[in-house]
Protein backbone atom coordinates (compact mmCIF):
# COMPACT_ATOMS: atom_id res chain seq x y z
CA UNK A 1 0.00 0.00 0.00
CA UNK A 2 2.82 2.44 0.91
CA UNK A 3 5.78 3.32 -1.62
CA UNK A 4 8.24 5.85 -1.60
CA UNK A 5 7.02 8.99 -3.55
CA UNK A 6 9.23 10.35 -6.96
CA UNK A 7 9.84 13.78 -4.75
CA UNK A 8 11.22 13.64 -1.36
CA UNK A 9 13.21 10.08 -0.33
CA UNK A 10 11.07 10.07 3.01
CA UNK A 11 7.88 10.55 1.79
CA UNK A 12 5.48 7.58 1.03
CA UNK A 13 2.64 7.12 -1.69
CA UNK A 14 -0.62 5.29 -0.35
CA UNK A 15 -3.44 3.82 -2.44
CA UNK A 16 -6.72 2.62 -0.61
CA UNK A 17 -9.44 2.39 -3.34
CA UNK A 18 -9.18 4.79 -5.63
CA UNK A 19 -7.86 7.36 -3.29
CA UNK A 20 -4.40 8.24 -3.31
CA UNK A 21 -2.63 10.67 -0.49
CA UNK A 22 0.81 10.78 0.69
CA UNK A 23 2.15 10.69 4.16
CA UNK A 24 5.81 11.71 5.93
CA UNK A 25 8.04 9.26 7.29
CA UNK A 26 8.63 11.40 10.48
CA UNK A 27 5.29 10.66 11.60
CA UNK A 28 5.42 7.03 10.86
CA UNK A 29 5.80 6.65 14.77
CA UNK A 30 3.33 7.70 15.60
CA UNK A 31 -0.06 5.59 15.58
CA UNK A 32 -2.21 8.17 17.35
CA UNK A 33 -2.03 10.98 14.36
CA UNK A 34 -3.48 10.44 10.74
CA UNK A 35 -1.08 13.17 8.79
CA UNK A 36 -1.20 12.97 5.46
CA UNK A 37 -1.14 14.98 2.10
CA UNK A 38 -3.87 13.98 -0.60
CA UNK A 39 -4.00 14.18 -4.49
CA UNK A 40 -6.11 14.93 -7.80
CA UNK A 41 -6.51 10.71 -7.86
CA UNK A 42 -9.51 9.31 -7.35
CA UNK A 43 -12.64 11.49 -6.79
CA UNK A 44 -15.92 12.77 -8.79
CA UNK A 45 -15.09 16.02 -10.44
CA UNK A 46 -15.20 16.89 -13.48
CA UNK A 47 -13.52 19.32 -16.03
CA UNK A 48 -10.74 21.28 -14.74
CA UNK A 49 -11.87 19.82 -11.36
CA UNK A 50 -10.96 16.63 -12.06
CA UNK A 51 -10.64 14.55 -9.36
CA UNK A 52 -10.64 14.85 -5.84
CA UNK A 53 -11.25 18.17 -5.62
CA UNK A 54 -11.74 19.05 -2.33
CA UNK A 55 -12.71 22.95 -2.26
CA UNK A 56 -15.80 24.33 -1.74
CA UNK A 57 -14.78 27.62 -3.37
CA UNK A 58 -13.15 27.07 -6.60
CA UNK A 59 -16.81 27.22 -9.08
CA UNK A 60 -17.04 23.09 -9.04
CA UNK A 61 -20.56 21.46 -8.09
CA UNK A 62 -20.76 21.19 -4.48
CA UNK A 63 -22.14 18.00 -4.28
CA UNK A 64 -19.09 16.80 -6.58
CA UNK A 65 -16.94 18.12 -3.33
CA UNK A 66 -18.85 16.74 -0.89
CA UNK A 67 -19.01 13.22 -1.86
CA UNK A 68 -15.00 13.90 -2.36
CA UNK A 69 -14.65 14.91 1.33
CA UNK A 70 -16.62 12.20 2.31
CA UNK A 71 -14.44 9.61 0.02
CA UNK A 72 -11.55 10.70 1.62
CA UNK A 73 -13.05 10.72 5.59
CA UNK A 74 -14.49 7.06 4.77
CA UNK A 75 -10.56 6.52 3.36
CA UNK A 76 -8.87 7.81 6.55
CA UNK A 77 -11.32 6.61 9.13
CA UNK A 78 -12.84 9.71 10.19
CA UNK A 79 -16.45 11.92 9.71
CA UNK A 80 -17.32 14.20 6.86
CA UNK A 81 -18.53 16.68 9.31
CA UNK A 82 -15.59 16.60 11.53
CA UNK A 83 -13.68 18.59 9.28
CA UNK A 84 -12.51 21.76 10.29
CA UNK A 85 -11.29 24.23 8.19
CA UNK A 86 -9.75 27.63 8.76
CA UNK A 87 -10.63 30.79 6.18
CA UNK A 88 -6.90 31.04 4.93
CA UNK A 89 -6.53 34.81 3.59
CA UNK A 90 -2.97 34.88 3.34
CA UNK A 91 -2.59 36.05 7.19
CA UNK A 92 -0.19 35.00 9.72
CA UNK A 93 -3.44 34.34 12.43
CA UNK A 94 -3.11 31.16 14.52
CA UNK A 95 -6.49 29.72 16.11
CA UNK A 96 -6.53 27.45 19.20
CA UNK A 97 -9.26 24.86 18.58
CA UNK A 98 -11.12 22.69 20.47
CA UNK A 99 -14.00 20.54 19.88
CA UNK A 100 -16.68 23.06 19.91
CA UNK A 101 -15.02 24.51 16.62
CA UNK A 102 -15.31 20.60 15.34
CA UNK A 103 -16.66 20.65 11.97
CA UNK A 104 -16.62 24.32 10.73
CA UNK A 105 -16.21 24.36 7.28
CA UNK A 106 -17.01 20.64 6.77
CA UNK A 107 -19.91 21.35 4.50
CA UNK A 108 -19.82 25.31 3.90
CA UNK A 109 -17.38 27.62 2.26
CA UNK A 110 -18.35 30.36 4.49
CA UNK A 111 -18.36 28.38 7.88
CA UNK A 112 -14.32 27.88 7.92
CA UNK A 113 -12.95 29.25 10.90
CA UNK A 114 -12.67 33.47 10.21
CA UNK A 115 -9.66 34.61 9.48
CA UNK A 116 -7.27 31.80 10.53
CA UNK A 117 -4.31 30.58 7.94
CA UNK A 118 -3.32 28.11 10.91
CA UNK A 119 -4.88 26.11 13.32
CA UNK A 120 -3.37 24.36 16.20
CA UNK A 121 -5.47 21.86 18.78
CA UNK A 122 -4.72 19.59 21.40
CA UNK A 123 -8.58 17.91 21.13
CA UNK A 124 -8.93 14.38 20.04
CA UNK A 125 -11.02 13.27 16.80
CA UNK A 126 -10.90 17.09 15.30
CA UNK A 127 -9.63 16.79 11.84
CA UNK A 128 -7.71 20.26 10.77
CA UNK A 129 -7.85 20.58 6.77
CA UNK A 130 -5.75 22.91 4.95
CA UNK A 131 -6.88 23.23 1.42
CA UNK A 132 -4.13 24.66 -1.50
CA UNK A 133 -3.25 24.41 -5.42
CA UNK A 134 0.03 25.95 -5.01
CA UNK A 135 0.97 26.99 -1.67
CA UNK A 136 2.56 24.79 0.98
CA UNK A 137 0.69 23.56 4.08
CA UNK A 138 2.92 22.99 6.87
CA UNK A 139 1.69 19.80 9.41
CA UNK A 140 3.28 20.11 13.08
CA UNK A 141 3.13 17.68 15.86
CA UNK A 142 4.30 17.32 19.48
CA UNK A 143 4.43 13.74 20.67
CA UNK A 144 4.82 14.83 24.21
CA UNK A 145 1.69 17.22 24.98
CA UNK A 146 -0.30 15.07 22.24
CA UNK A 147 -0.40 18.37 20.43
CA UNK A 148 -1.13 18.78 16.44
CA UNK A 149 -1.22 22.38 13.85
CA UNK A 150 -1.77 22.94 10.38
CA UNK A 151 -0.47 25.90 8.42
CA UNK A 152 -1.50 27.54 5.00
CA UNK A 153 1.73 29.45 3.78
CA UNK A 154 1.91 30.81 -0.07
CA UNK A 155 4.38 34.10 -0.61
CA UNK A 156 2.38 36.09 1.69
CA UNK A 157 2.50 33.83 4.83
CA UNK A 158 5.69 33.21 4.72
CA UNK A 159 6.70 36.55 4.76
CA UNK A 160 4.93 36.82 7.36
CA UNK A 161 6.20 34.01 9.03
CA UNK A 162 3.46 31.52 9.59
CA UNK A 163 5.63 28.52 10.19
CA UNK A 164 7.37 30.17 13.47
CA UNK A 165 4.10 32.11 14.19
CA UNK A 166 2.44 28.70 14.91
CA UNK A 167 5.62 27.03 16.64
CA UNK A 168 5.15 29.92 18.84
CA UNK A 169 1.52 29.49 19.53
CA UNK A 170 1.80 25.94 20.52
CA UNK A 171 4.70 27.12 23.09
CA UNK A 172 2.01 29.46 24.43
CA UNK A 173 -0.88 27.33 24.37
CA UNK A 174 0.35 23.75 24.69
CA UNK A 175 3.79 24.19 26.68
CA UNK A 176 5.35 22.55 23.34
CA UNK A 177 9.01 22.62 22.86
CA UNK A 178 10.03 23.39 19.84
CA UNK A 179 13.02 20.37 19.78
CA UNK A 180 10.40 18.39 20.06
CA UNK A 181 7.98 18.82 17.72
CA UNK A 182 8.14 17.32 14.06
CA UNK A 183 7.31 18.98 10.69
CA UNK A 184 5.97 18.19 7.13
CA UNK A 185 6.29 20.55 4.81
CA UNK A 186 4.09 19.13 1.49
CA UNK A 187 4.53 19.71 -1.84
CA UNK A 188 3.87 22.86 -3.37
CA UNK A 189 5.03 24.92 -6.48
CA UNK A 190 8.25 24.30 -6.60
CA UNK A 191 11.34 26.93 -6.93
CA UNK A 192 11.83 26.23 -10.54
CA UNK A 193 8.13 27.64 -11.57
CA UNK A 194 7.06 29.73 -8.56
CA UNK A 195 7.72 33.50 -10.28
CA UNK A 196 7.21 36.06 -7.59
CA UNK A 197 7.43 40.15 -8.70
CA UNK A 198 10.30 42.66 -7.81
CA UNK A 199 8.28 44.18 -4.88
CA UNK A 200 7.76 40.27 -3.25
CA UNK A 201 11.58 40.34 -3.56
CA UNK A 202 12.17 43.60 -1.90
CA UNK A 203 10.03 42.67 0.86
CA UNK A 204 11.37 39.34 1.66
CA UNK A 205 14.29 41.34 1.86
CA UNK A 206 13.12 43.73 4.51
CA UNK A 207 11.62 41.67 6.52
CA UNK A 208 14.38 38.96 6.12
CA UNK A 209 17.54 40.90 5.38
CA UNK A 210 19.30 40.86 1.90
CA UNK A 211 21.73 37.81 2.59
CA UNK A 212 19.12 35.32 3.97
CA UNK A 213 16.03 36.23 1.56
CA UNK A 214 18.42 35.82 -1.13
CA UNK A 215 19.10 31.72 -0.44
CA UNK A 216 15.39 31.25 -1.26
CA UNK A 217 15.12 33.89 -4.06
CA UNK A 218 16.64 33.62 -6.86
CA UNK A 219 16.89 36.43 -9.81
CA UNK A 220 18.10 35.21 -13.33
CA UNK A 221 19.79 37.82 -15.97
CA UNK A 222 16.40 38.86 -17.17
CA UNK A 223 15.52 40.22 -13.57
CA UNK A 224 13.00 37.29 -13.01
CA UNK A 225 12.72 36.12 -9.40
CA UNK A 226 11.78 32.48 -8.08
CA UNK A 227 11.18 31.61 -4.45
CA UNK A 228 11.56 28.78 -2.96
CA UNK A 229 8.92 27.88 -0.59
CA UNK A 230 10.39 24.86 1.24
CA UNK A 231 13.61 26.06 1.60
CA UNK A 232 12.15 29.29 3.05
CA UNK A 233 10.05 27.68 5.46
CA UNK A 234 12.11 24.86 6.50
CA UNK A 235 14.24 28.04 7.45
CA UNK A 236 11.27 29.47 9.51
CA UNK A 237 10.73 25.98 11.03
CA UNK A 238 14.79 25.69 12.29
CA UNK A 239 15.04 29.45 13.23
CA UNK A 240 11.66 28.44 15.28
CA UNK A 241 13.77 26.04 16.97
CA UNK A 242 12.99 22.75 15.61
CA UNK A 243 15.91 20.29 14.69
CA UNK A 244 16.59 19.49 11.28
CA UNK A 245 16.76 16.08 11.54
CA UNK A 246 12.58 16.79 12.92
CA UNK A 247 11.58 18.15 9.18
CA UNK A 248 10.32 16.58 6.27
CA UNK A 249 9.66 18.48 2.59
CA UNK A 250 7.94 16.83 -0.03
CA UNK A 251 10.03 18.15 -2.39
CA UNK A 252 7.26 17.39 -4.78
CA UNK A 253 6.25 20.37 -7.41
CA UNK A 254 2.60 21.03 -8.28
CA UNK A 255 2.98 22.63 -11.35
CA UNK A 256 5.72 19.63 -12.51
CA UNK A 257 3.17 17.13 -11.48
CA UNK A 258 -0.43 18.27 -12.78
CA UNK A 259 -1.64 14.75 -12.93
CA UNK A 260 -1.13 14.33 -9.19
CA UNK A 261 -1.93 17.80 -7.64
CA UNK A 262 -4.22 20.87 -8.43
CA UNK A 263 -1.79 23.86 -8.92
CA UNK A 264 -3.14 27.24 -9.79
CA UNK A 265 0.03 28.28 -11.73
CA UNK A 266 -0.21 25.53 -14.44
CA UNK A 267 -3.85 25.59 -14.80
CA UNK A 268 -3.65 29.16 -15.05
CA UNK A 269 -6.70 29.89 -11.94
CA UNK A 270 -9.48 27.22 -13.05
CA UNK A 271 -8.23 24.28 -11.23
CA UNK A 272 -9.56 22.54 -7.69
CA UNK A 273 -7.59 22.04 -4.46
CA UNK A 274 -5.89 19.25 -2.63
CA UNK A 275 -5.46 18.94 1.23
CA UNK A 276 -3.04 18.45 3.94
CA UNK A 277 -5.24 17.05 6.72
CA UNK A 278 -3.75 16.07 10.54
CA UNK A 279 -6.06 14.26 13.18
CA UNK A 280 -4.95 13.19 16.98
CA UNK A 281 -7.47 10.07 17.35
CA UNK A 282 -9.70 9.43 20.30
CA UNK A 283 -9.12 5.87 20.43
CA UNK A 284 -7.27 2.89 18.23
CA UNK A 285 -5.00 4.34 15.60
CA UNK A 286 -4.39 5.56 12.47
CA UNK A 287 -5.48 3.04 9.49
CA UNK A 288 -2.26 3.11 6.96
Amino acid sequence: MGTHSPGGEDVQEHTIGSIRFLSYDRFEPFRNVTNVVTTRAGGTSAGPYKGLNLGLHVGDDAGAVLENRALLSQTLGIEPEDLTVPGQVHGTTVTVVGASERGRGAVSDDGGIDGADALITRARGVPLMVLVADCVVISLYDPRHAAIGLAHAGWKGTLGRIAERTVESMQDAFGSDPQELFAGISPSIGKGHYEVGQEVLEAFHKEFGRSEASRFIQEDMHGTCYLDLWGMNEARLLAAGLGADHIEVAEMCTACHPDLFYSYRHDQGMTGRFAGLIMLHSSGSRLF
